[in-house]
C-alpha cells in the first residue's frame, strides 16, 4: 500500500512498506566494484510471468488456470477446452519449446544456410533462400529476423508476460479524497479489510499484460485511443488517459511508430504513473497504442511493451523505465532478476530490488556490462567440444592473410582489440550466432534424432565470460541444454537451439544468451547506483525442483491469473 499525502499526487509519494528497508539497503550498500558474488538480500517484490509459447489461448487459459488451482480443476478445464490428445513419450532432457516454435526455427535456419526446409507442421511451407526479402512459414510471413536491437514479436520467439498497473483513479467512484490516500494495487485489495475498501483510496486506472524485455527501452500500452483491429476488441485490457488524475500530455506531440518483426503500431505519448506491486515509477513516457497492423497481434495475448534496457537505446531522450525506477528511488536496490522455468509456461518470475535463494544454488557471481546499449558482457571465448570458435564471428576480410596462423597467434597478430560480447536478451528465445560462425554451428551441431545424440556427436558447448574480477569462468551445457524439440515420440528429431542474428557492428561482434540459457541460469540485472558504467550482470545454476514452485506459488498467491475470454 502507497499513502499520497496530497493532490495533485504527482511525485509526493512514498511507500510505507519500503521506506524503512530502502534507507537500511542504501546505508549498507558496497561499491560494484568490491563485490564479486551477490549478497542474497531479499526481493522487494516478486512478479510472476507467463511464457507464451504460440499454442493458442486455449493452452494459455488451461495453464494459468492449473497454476491457480489444484491440478484435477486444470485438467477439467483441459477438457472443455478442447479434445483430450492422446499422450506420447516425450525424449527426455532436452529443451522443450512448441511445435510452432520449432517449426520457425527450422525455416529460419534452413533461410540463411540457403538449403531447403520442407515443414511437416504446415502445408503451406515450401522453400526459404536468404535472398528472399520474406520468410514463409506455418502461414505467417516474417521478415528477415537478424536484428536484436528491435521487441520481436513472432512464431519465433516466446513472450514473458506479466501484469502492470498504468494511470490512477479514485475508489470508490465518486469518493472525495482526505490528506492521504492508500493506493492499492490488486494484491493489496485482496488483502485489505473492508473497511479500507470502502475508503476512498487509489487504484490503477487500468491493468494490461505486457512483454519484460531486457533487449529494448521500448514502453507501449494499449489504450482506448484504437477504434479497430486486434487493439479495439472488448476482451483486451486499455489505457484511458481521460480517466487518470495522473496522466499528462508528453512534452512532443505527434506520432510514434515501431516496428515489430510481423507487424507495426502507432500511437502519441503521454505521460503517467506505473505500478508493480508495492512500488511506482511516477511520470514515466510511454506510447499509447492507436493502431495494430499485423496478424501476430491476433495471436499473441499482449497489451503492451515494457522495455528494461539502457538509456543509451532510447529514442528521442526518453527516460527508460528501470531509470525511473532509479530516479524514484522506488525499490532501494537498482536490480531486477529473472527466473524461467523449463517446464511450466506459468510459473515464471521476475524480481525487483533483489532475489530469493529458493530460485538458485551457489553463489551469483557477478559480470560487468562492457557496453550498457544491450545487457552485454565480455566473451572471452566460445567452444563446441575443444575447438574455439569465437573467431569465426569477425568478418571474413578480416581473416585475410592470417589463415595459417593458430587462433591464438591470429589474436595476438589483430593485437587483441576486438573485444566480443555476449548478450543476455529475455526478447530473444535462442543461442544466436552470425556469419560465418553460425554455419559452423549448424554444421557440427546438426538436426538428428534426439535418441541418436551422443557426446561425440554434440559435444558441450562452452561460452567463457569474465567476471568484475577480471577472471574468466566457463559456462558449460551439454546436448541437452541446447538442443531442443517441440514433438513427441520415440523418433522425434533434436534441433540445435541456435538462430542467426547479426549484432549492429557499433555493438558488436557478439552472440545473443536468450530465454533457452536463462532457463539454465538464474539472471540479476544490476544497475548499482543507477550510472551505467556500474552496470554488471549476476548469474547463477537456477533451482527447478518442487520447493521452488512452491515457493513462487506462495510469493505470487494474490497476483491475478490471466483469464481473458478468447472472443472479443
Amino acid at each position: 500500500m502507497t499513502v499520497r499525502s496530497s493532490f495533485p499526487w504527482q511525485g509526493c509519494c512514498v511507500s510505507l512498506i519500503l521506506v524503512a528497508l530502502i534507507g537500511n539497503i542504501e546505508a549498507g550498500r558496497e561499491s560494484p566494484a568490491e563485490e564479486l558474488f551477490h549478497s542474497g538480500y531479499e526481493a522487494v517484490h516478486v512478479t510472476r510471468l507467463h511464457r507464451y509459447e504460440h499454442e493458442g489461448m486455449a493452452s494459455f487459459l488451461e495453464a494459468e488456470a492449473r497454476w491457480s488451482a489444484h491440478e484435477e480443476i486444470g485438467s477439467t478445464l483441459l477438457s472443455r477446452a478442447r479434445p483430450r490428445q492422446k499422450l506420447e513419450r516425450r525424449p527426455q532432457g532436452f529443451v522443450r519449446v512448441s511445435k510452432l516454435q520449432e517449426a520457425a526455427l527450422k525455416a529460419h535456419q534452413a533461410a540463411f544456410l540457403e538449403v531447403t526446409f520442407n515443414s511437416s507442421v504446415s502445408a503451406t511451407a515450401g522453400r526459404f533462400r536468404s535472398s528472399d526479402a520474406l520468410l514463409r512459414y506455418h502461414s505467417l510471413t516474417v521478415p528477415d529476423e537478424t536484428h536484436p536491437a528491435e521487441t520481436r514479436l513472432t512464431s519465433l520467439e516466446s513472450q514473458y508476460i506479466g501484469q502492470i498497473g498504468v494511470g490512477s483513479v479514485l475508489s470508490p467512484r465518486g469518493c472525495q479524497p482526505s490528506e492521504s490516500l492508500i493506493y492499492l494495487g490488486p494484491a493489496d485489495y485482496q488483502a485489505a479489510s473492508e473497511e479500507q475498501k470502502k475508503a476512498c483510496h487509489v487504484k490503477d486506472e487500468s491493468l494490461v499484460w505486457v512483454v519484460f524485455d531486457t533487449g529494448s527501452t521500448n514502453i507501449w500500452v494499449s489504450s482506448v485511443l484504437c477504434q479497430e483491429g486486434p487493439c479495439a476488441s472488448s476482451s483486451r485490457n486499455r489505457y484511458n488517459r481521460s480517466n487518470s488524475r495522473t496522466y499528462s500530455p508528453a512534452a512532443k506531440s505527434g506520432l510514434l511508430q515501431i516496428e515489430f518483426g510481423t507487424g507495426r503500431i502507432t500511437g502519441p505519448e503521454a505521460v503517467d504513473d506505473f505500478h508493480i506491486g508495492p512500488f511506482s515509477v511516477y511520470n514515466q513516457t510511454f506510447g499509447m497504442i492507436q493502431t495494430e497492423e499485423g496478424r501476430v497481434f491476433e495471436e499473441i495475448p499482449v497489451e503492451g511493451i515494457l522495455g528494461l534496457a539502457f538509456p543509451a537505446m532510447a529514442a528521442n531522450g526518453i527516460r527508460p523505465f528501470v531509470d525511473g525506477i532509479i530516479q524514484n528511488k522506488a525499490i532501494g536496490r537498482n536490480e531486477f532478476a529473472f527466473y524461467f522455468s523449463p517446464d511450466d509456461v506459468a510459473g515464471n518470475a521476475i524480481f525487483w530490488g533483489g532475489v530469493d535463494r529458493a530460485f538458485y544454488s551457489g553463489d551469483i557471481e557477478y559480470f560487468p556490462v562492457v557496453e550498457p546499449y544491450y545487457w552485454a558482457v565480455q566473451l572471452k571465448d566460445f567452444k563446441i567440444g575443444q575447438d574455439s570458435l569465437l573467431h569465426l564471428l569477425l568478418p571474413e576480410e578480416e581473416q585475410t592473410g592470417l589463415e595459417h596462423l593458430s587462433h591464438r597467434s591470429q589474436k595476438q597478430a589483430r593485437g587483441e582489440q576486438t573485444t566480443f560480447k555476449a548478450i543476455v536478451d529475455t526478447g530473444t528465445t535462442f543461442f544466436t550466432a552470425q556469419g560465418r560462425l553460425f554455419k559452423e554451428v549448424m554444421n557440427r551441431l546438426t538436426a538428428a534424432p534426439c535418441s541418436s545424440l551422443t557426446e561425440q556427436s554434440h559435444p558441450d558447448i562452452t561460452y567463457t565470460l569474465v567476471n568484475t574480477a577480471g577472471e574468466a569462468r566457463d559456462f558449460v551445457l551439454t546436448n541437452k541444454q541446447y538442443m531442443l524439440h517441440g514433438g513427441e515420440g520415440e523418433d522425434v528429431e533434436c534441433t540445435p537451439a541456435f538462430m542467426m542474428i547479426q549484432v549492429p557492428a557499433a555493438h558488436g561482434p557478439g552472440m545473443v544468451l536468450g530465454e533457452v540459457f536463462l532457463r539454465i541460469y538464474f539472471a540479476v540485472f544490476d544497475r548499482g547506483s543507477g550510472a551505467v558504467q556500474e552496470a554488471r550482470l549476476g548469474l547463477a545454476p537456477a533451482m527447478h525442483d518442487t520447493s521452488a514452485k512452491s515457493r513462487l506459488k506462495g510469493l505470487t498467491a494474490h497476483q491475478p491469473v490471466y483469464h481473458r475470454p478468447t472472443t472479443s
